[in-house]
């Protein structure tokens, strides 16, 4: 060892010797303490009695300490002589290097030979002393223990160590306190994990029984919970208190004891939480890792800028989402440019919440900033208490168009209020001036009259002469009233009895409670229809031709359709009953903005139908002479047998005309075809029926923005029909007139379309857009769009199926079949509630 110096080396064959004496002494000791340890660890001490565990403990410590004492008997501390004497018998060349190095000259101290040699002496024992090795201490036990129980004694703590791993405190823990009285009943644990209702979620339950060494479940997969999850451990047998550690930064709590005799605890689950570990007097019943997930904000976006839909209503495109669903959706708005008189509206949207792009369409017309520049913005609440916003967007809000100059008048005095609330004076003023020049007027209602003045009365006592929001809404009522009459109150009883019944619907009312909405929502409507027809002029007008493939529905199928609405409500099919009554609102909104026609509507609507009265006449005409030259054409062809015409009954038009020709031509006589009296005859009648076809396009041009393509066609074909039967060519002739007859049955589907779609004829109440009629039908499938391919309506992405009529049956009887069953008694009990909940599904 170099670089020790001789001191050291002593110290460290001290060491070595001290090592040997105590292995010699007190390897019996050990041994015993190393058999006792495993005794401990293997946990076959608890499952002794009571009295033979405190033994059995007994004789191993009375072991241990006999054998510590006979060690301690024969013991005796090394000292330092002896320690430099084992230290020297290491050398090989004897001569106790470091004992002669401290020796000292006796004689000779005055003789310099004498002294020399001393020296000498002295290099060479120093020299000896630092090549002086330790050796390793050599307790000498495989003389001792020739049977090696010490090695015995060694694998039985390692086997016992590796069988209790983590568990090896709390098997050393129970195996040293011995259990008096009854055994234990056996641990069972179970810890559930509850999910926040909002999320959807089932409890989720962890089951375990420690097993009676006390060994620790295997580990497992994390178990993944949504934040605001509640834990509930339950435990019963066993002895001694329960505690549960979550490692969520707090003390492991202690159980309560329930009233049963088992032990329980309930509190909520900590973001921090990482692992769920139940346990018993130190011994681990279960342990589980658990991963809290933390629930995400949730999101709201548009998907394209909110926009009037062309009826005083606002459509809004949004998405959402969240990841546990949307508790609640609206569309805040905000005033641009300063303040406004009135409350901000709020409008509630449809929740969702799977990411779904939605169109809604609201009507804010009568608030008070309609017609006004806002801010819009969207905003998701999850039931978390979590907010997602979107971007904010500039519009203007959609109003109503009024047709009356007085309710345009007042409307314009609401408005300016709106911005202006402290020119409320001014506004009087010019009330009492529409009140006066309306009582110069003719059909004056008393009733407008007075309200005028009234309004007008109210803002001039205004203090400060700063209006009110009760001003608004009286200039709003009288604006409705002169526009409609008595329409007013009958829609807006009808749009809050609509409302009620969407309230209903969204929070899951029960059945009666729907059925009572809906009867308040016919009782509206029948109310509002009678007003509408009561308000609708008695006129001469001729009634606007219905085309073929109209889409009509009755009044009974609107009630058919409630009543369908009201089997799904009974049924359960809540979404379903919501999607048809997003049908019905859109057929009941257009019966509220159905209005009287006035004078000038009523002018163009008869100009409208006499044109329309003409154009049939035309096509009569033009049907009557094609018959006749076909039977002219008919006769001066061969008597050859032919195909009846028209082929099968059906009504005659170019194609299938040119087709009978060209299967008739090798009948037809050959010869070229002359000019003949009767040819000269059919002439004349087609140019007279072309010049009436011209007649009827002017004033049809001055009526429309643009002639109908196929009423040009149809002039083209009659000029082609006149030179044919100048020429005496009957089949020509009868070709051309079929291609006009077909232009002109064309042109009265064009003529219509552009009459109802540009605005020029007032849609009856309840027309579809594009479509004439009285009261409209399911919509076709349009991809979501109206005729005109204008989208509207709310957004249908497929996620809800209205059930068809044996669908309807079929659900009717099942749940009579299972109310027959739930009631009765013979059932076994859990068969019975059971079927209770199969029952609240419906």
């Amino acid at each position: 060892m170099p670089g020790l110096t001789a001191d050291s080396r002593v110290v460290l064959s001290w060491l070595a010797l001290a090592w040997e004496r105590v292995c010699r002494q007190f390897w019996p000791a050990a041994s015993l303490c190393g058999g006792a340890l495993a005794l401990l660890l293997s946990g076959l001490l608890p499952l002794l009695p009571g009295w033979p565990h405190l033994a059995a403990l007994a004789l191993m410590g009375l072991a241990v300490l006999a054998a510590l004492g006979a060690g301690l008997r024969t013991w005796a501390t090394p000292t330092t002589a002896e320690a430099v004497a084992r230290l020297e018998s290491t050398t090989p060349e004897g001569h106790r290097p470091l004992t002669s190095g401290r020796d000292r000259l006796a004689f000779g101290l005055d003789n310099p030979t004498s002294r020399a040699l001393w020296r000498r002496h002295q290099a060479v024992m120093r020299a000896r002393a630092r090549a002086l090795r330790v050796s390793p201490p050599r307790p000498g036990l495989a003389a001792r223990d020739r049977r090696a129980t010490r090695v015995l004694a060694l694998l039985l703590l390692a086997a016992a160590t590796a069988a209790a791993g983590p568990n090896a405190p709390q098997r050393v823990a129970r195996a040293l306190v011995p259990q008096f009285g009854p055994p234990a009943a056996p641990v069972l644990a179970q810890v559930w994990i509850t999910p926040p209702e909002y999320t959807g979620r089932p409890p989720l339950m962890m089951e375990a029984g420690a097993s009676p060494l006390g060994s620790a479940p295997r580990e497992a997969d994390p178990v993944t919970v949504p934040a605001g999850s509640n834990v509930l451990a339950l435990l019963r047998g066993g002895h001694g208190q329960a505690r549960l550690d979550l490692e969520d930064g707090a003390a492991p709590r202690a159980l309560q004891t329930a009233g049963d005799g088992g032990q329980r605890l309930e509190l909520p689950l900590a973001a921090e939480t990482s692992r769920v570990r139940l346990t018993q007097r130190g011994r681990i019943v279960l342990d589980r890792p658990v991963q809290v997930l933390a629930d995400s904000p949730p999101r709201i976006a548009w998907t394209e800028a909110p926009r009037s839909d062309g009826r005083g209503r606002l459509t809004i495109g949004y998405r959402a989402a969240d990841d546990h669903g949307i508790e609640t959706a609206v569309l805040e708005v905000h005033p641009d440019g300063g303040q406004r008189l009135g409350a901000a509206p709020v409008v509630n949207l449809r929740p969702g919440g799977d990411g779904t792009a939605r169109l809604e369409t609201h009507d804010l017309s009568s608030h008070p900033w309609a017609g006004t520049a806002v801010s819009a913005q969207l905003r998701a609440t999850d039931a978390a208490g979590q907010e997602g916003i979107s971007e904010s967007v500039s519009i203007v809000l959609p109003s109503r168009r009024f047709t009356q100059p007085l309710a345009r008048a007042v409307l314009d005095a609401r408005r300016g209020l709106v911005t202006r609330p402290d020119q409320a004076f001014q506004t009087a003023v010019d009330l009492a001036l529409l009140a006066k020049d309306y009582a110069t007027g003719d059909d004056v209602s008393l009733a407008v009259y007075l309200t005028l003045q009234a309004a007008s009365t109210r803002l001039a006592l205004r203090d400060e002469g700063i209006a009110l929001e009760p001003d608004l809404d009286l200039l709003w009522s009288l604006a409705l009233a002169i526009e409609d009459g008595t329409l007013a109150l009958t829609r807006q009883d009808l749009q809050a009895a609509r409302g009620a019944l969407r309230e209903a619907l969204d929070r899951g009312a029960p059945p009666e409670e729907i059925r009572q909405a809906l009867d308040r929502v016919r009782e509206a409507m029948a109310r509002l229809m009678e007003s509408m027809a009561d308000s609708m002029p008695l006129t001469d007008l001729p009634m606007m031709p219905i085309p073929d493939g109209a889409d009509l529905m009755s009044p009974q199928d609107i009630e058919a359709l409630m009543d369908r609405m009201e089997e799904l409500s009974d049924l359960g099919a809540d979404e379903a009953a919501r999607a048809m009554l997003d049908r019905l609102e859109d057929m009941l909104r257009r019966l509220e903005s159905a209005r009287p026609p006035t004078a000038a509507e009523q002018r163009a609507m008869a100009q409208a139908a006499d044109l329309m009265a003409r154009l049939r006449e035309i096509v009569a005409r033009q049907g009557s002479l094609l018959d006749e030259t076909f039977r002219q054409g008919a006769r001066r062809a061969e008597p050859r047998p032919s195909a009846p015409w028209p082929p099968e009954g059906l009504p005659p038009d170019a194609e299938s005309l040119e087709r009978w020709f060209r299967e008739q031509a090798p009948l037809s006589n050959q010869s070229p075809p002359t000019p003949t009296a009767e040819t000269r005859r059919l002439q004349v009648l087609q140019r007279d029926i072309r010049r009436s076809l011209e007649d009827l396009m002017a004033d049809v041009g001055d009526m429309l923005d643009r002639i109908p393509e196929a009423l040009g066609e149809a002039d083209m074909a009659m000029r082609e029909a006149e030179q044919a039967l100048s020429a005496g060519d009957t089949d020509a002739a009868a070709l051309a007139q079929g291609r006009a007859l077909e232009a002109l049955t064309d042109g009265q589907g064009q003529a219509m379309g552009q009459m109802l779609g540009g605005g020029t004829l007032l849609p009856m109440p309840g027309m579809r857009p594009g479509r004439p009629g009285l009261v409209p039908g399911f919509p076709r499938p349009l991809g979501g769009r109206d005729p005109f391919n204008r989208p509207g309506g709310r957004a249908d992405d497929g996620s809800v199926t209205v059930p068809d009529e044996p669908e309807t049956r079929r659900a009717h009887e099942i749940l009579r079949e299972l109310r027959r069953r739930a009631n009765q008694s013979d059932r076994p009990v859990p068969e019975r509630h059971y079927l209770d909940r199969l029952m609240d599904r419906f």
